[in-house]
């Protein structure tokens, strides 16, 4: 997942928290607080993709290839 995708992602769902918490505190700063808290949650929940390394793959690769002596 991309940064931009991840942002979206991260947009669309405190839209959604922050409609949801209005509705049930009638309140939209504590509204406000509690879609933070949900995004936050769900930011660190995201597993990070590792970076991929062409060259470390292509190595591990020849190596992998190679006759054992």
């Amino acid at each position: 997942m991309d940064i931009e995708q991840k942002a979206e992602m991260l947009t669309t769902a405190y839209i959604h928290s922050y409609n949801l918490a209005l509705k049930e505190v009638k309140n939209p700063n504590l509204a406000a607080q509690i879609a933070t808290a949900v995004i936050m949650v769900i930011d660190t929940n995201i597993q990070e993709q590792p970076a991929v390394n062409p060259l470390a793959d292509f190595f591990a690769q020849l190596e992998a290839q190679q006759p054992e002596p």
